[in-house]
């Protein structure tokens, strides 16, 4: 079997994402070898904690309430991913507080 070059990228922040970066960022940015993305969201504003599911090309977000103090704790799978191009994507969604 050939090398298939699998790979996660995790990103934890306690500050919050700002919605409409964090969107430009999965529309525009995510590469196109992510095939699976999921974890727990903060976004600025929000008094809810925000469940997020990728799966492919569909996106699922739930909302419920915070059980721990608010944070984003996010993963995505794929194949050749490069890791400090991603989180450095991430970091430029998140509030500046």
């Amino acid at each position: 079997m050939a090398e298939e070059n699998f790979m996660s990228v995790a990103f934890q922040s306690n500050r919050p994402l700002i919605i409409e970066k964090f969107s430009k960022f999965l529309d525009e940015q995510l590469p196109k070898t992510v095939f699976r993305g999921k974890g727990i969201i903060w976004y600025q504003g929000s008094k809810l904690r925000h469940i997020f599911q990728l799966s492919g090309k569909r996106c699922n977000f739930q909302r419920d309430e915070w059980t721990t103090l608010p944070c984003n704790q996010l993963v995505f799978i794929g194949q050749n991913l490069d890791a400090v191009k991603i989180k450095s994507q991430l970091e430029e969604c998140l509030d500046i507080i």
